[in-house]
């Protein structure tokens, strides 16, 4: 049997079984009724954004009351509060008491590194309404204390978080699928039989590509809905971050590729069904720490050296690049070297494991170690 054949036959064989499996199905209606409920839950969430804004010395009369005919459109509630002196609202803004300063004398509203639109567009507004009486007076000037620098939303900040959670959750249970798949195949020598006609390096193929193909399926489904709310406005979020979110799915791809190669190899070493959690726990703690090493990376400096590191190093790109993609962007070159690396490591784990998946197979006696399987292993 040619190799093409062989994988194809191993992938549909794994498509079949577990297509018709009921965790599949009901994981799949879950987690699509989570996105499309969540519609529905946001409606009933009271959203409204507090500001806190802070006038200098004093504020007119009936400006407070203003503020809120103001705000009421953009459902916001805006919090006034009186600062003596310039300098004291300007340490005030510094420490992040509060999110802007306005300074009528000179018509200016002051904010720390960003310009939120919807507040200076609030103040300006009430201000224009409690200076009626008196000659038309400019329009607010909105000025920074220091330089402008785009900083991500709640709504970025949210998806980001969720999207790489999400992916690692979803890469681990994946994963899992086929470390138990080979287990259970060890375990019950239908192996044996299989390995007369397909190579082991066939298999380990065929096996990967039909669970990915669920996996990916799945993914895009759910992606592509939270990503299509999004787009038309169901969502109070930049419909680009629509975008942001499918690059999920072929990120999931390259992950999944990665990681369930990796995993098919432990679950080669295991002697029984009852050793495939631990056989996998080297995978899943690995995982785990790029994705928390990411986490923190992200959360302290979202552009700095290390994050840059994180974006194209092979293990933790899949779940790092997604994430920086939406918080601070990514420029296409790293883009492309992240791709290049993981595709080169994939190639790479492939051909060792599939050294490691031949060793193990047919091996019932204790748990193999990976040095021991490597010594034994024979060209596949």
């Amino acid at each position: 049997m040619n190799a093409r054949r062989a994988v194809t036959l191993v992938a549909w064989r794994e498509l079949h079984e577990r297509l018709r499996s009921p965790v599949f199905i009901w994981s799949t209606v879950l987690l699509l009724a989570l996105v499309g409920g969540s519609t529905a839950l946001s409606s009933l969430v009271d959203t409204q954004k507090t500001y806190r804004l802070t006038a200098v010395s004093s504020a007119p009369q009936g400006f407070e009351s203003a503020l809120e005919r103001a705000a009421t459109p953009f459902d916001a509630k805006v919090s006034l509060a009186v600062a003596p002196s310039a300098s004291t609202a300007r340490r005030q803004l510094e420490a992040k008491e509060t999110d802007a300063v306005l300074l009528l004398g000179s018509n200016r509203i002051a904010f720390r590194s960003a310009v939120d639109a919807k507040l200076a567009a609030i103040v300006d507004s009430a201000v224009s309404a409690v200076r009626h009486r008196v000659p038309p007076a400019p329009e607010l000037r909105a000025v920074t204390l220091e330089p402008p620098r785009a900083t991500p939303s709640d709504a970025e900040v949210t998806a980001a978080l969720l999207g790489a959670s999400l992916l690692l959750a979803t890469l681990a249970v994946y994963g899992q699928w086929v470390l138990t798949g080979v287990v259970e195949e060890k375990a019950n020598r239908v192996v044996e039989v299989i390995l007369a006609t397909v190579r082991p390096r066939h298999l380990l193929a065929g096996k990967v590509i039909g669970i990915g193909l669920l996996g990916l399926a799945q993914v895009a489904l759910i992606g592509g809905l939270a990503a299509t709310l999004i787009a038309v406005g169901v969502f109070d979020a930049p419909g680009s971050l629509g975008g942001s979110i499918a690059l999920v799915i072929p990120w999931f791809a390259l992950g999944y590729a990665l990681y369930a190669v990796a995993y098919a190899a432990a679950g080669a070493l295991a002697a029984r069904t009852q050793d495939a959690s631990s056989a996998g726990l080297p995978v899943t703690y690995a995982m785990l720490a790029m994705f928390l090493l990411g986490y923190v990376t992200l959360s302290v400096d979202d552009d700095g050296t290390l994050a840059q590191i994180l974006t194209v190093f092979p293990l933790s790109a899949p779940l790092v690049l997604p994430a920086r993609s939406v918080l601070a962007g990514v420029p296409i070159w790293q883009h492309g070297l992240a791709v290049v690396l993981v595709v080169a490591t994939i190639y790479a784990l492939v051909r060792l494991a599939g050294r490691v998946y031949g060793a193990g197979l047919l091996h019932s006696a204790a748990r193999l170690d990976l040095r021991t399987a490597l010594r034994i292993a024979r060209p596949s």
